[in-house]
């Protein structure tokens, strides 16, 4: 049976966070879906993507995935933060040692809840001043226990590569790596 991922979306998330995170997983077999903490399948992007999540939280609340994986975005990560339902989701995701993933600045959400206490995290540039209590690491995506952080938006892949090393092991995440081209340097663009 293949590993599961939720990708956790509220109005404002960072699409391409998402879908980066979304891709990586796929290519290494994870069944990674979309959930929408609204009460429709319905959810607005950060710039304007209006896209149709698999799933309502509602509907997975009693089906945990192995892991789940919040993108940032300021409005996103406010609205995830705000909502009781994805708060339990994610205290029950770590009780029961499954992972929680979060990227951009939704690893602020996690810092406010008090989870990041004595762990190394990452977040967007400005936002660590909400991983309370956390070692803030500034490198694209960082691993400590059953939490993922991530950097931002260049880095979505280097997210969803990390994720899937916890749930497929380090030679399938190396593999995606690969045909991702994540082993190149990135160039600076001349503007």
């Amino acid at each position: 049976m293949s590993k599961t991922a939720y990708i956790i979306l509220a109005d404002g998330f960072e699409e391409t966070e998402a879908m980066g995170a979304w891709d990586a997983l796929r290519r290494g077999g994870v069944e990674a879906t979309f959930v929408s903490i609204n009460d429709t399948t319905s959810v607005e992007g950060a710039h304007g993507l209006h896209f149709t999540a698999d799933h309502t939280i509602d509907e997975i609340r009693r089906q945990p995935a192995d892991a789940i994986a919040l993108p940032g975005g300021a409005t996103g990560t406010e609205n995830l933060y705000q909502s009781d339902k994805v708060r339990d989701l994610i205290t029950s995701q770590l009780r029961d040692g499954r992972l929680v993933g979060a990227m951009c600045a939704a690893p602020s959400v996690l810092g406010r809840m008090g989870l990041l206490r004595g762990k190394r995290a990452t977040a967007y540039p400005g936002w660590e001043k909400y991983l309370e209590g956390a070692e803030v690491v500034e490198t694209e995506a960082v691993v400590d226990g059953q939490i993922i952080t991530a950097r931002g938006p260049r880095y979505c892949f280097a997210y969803g590569v990390a994720i899937l090393s916890q749930l497929e092991g380090r030679d399938k995440a190396a593999e995606v790596a690969r045909g991702l081209l994540l082993h190149e340097q990135v160039a600076p663009l001349d503007i």
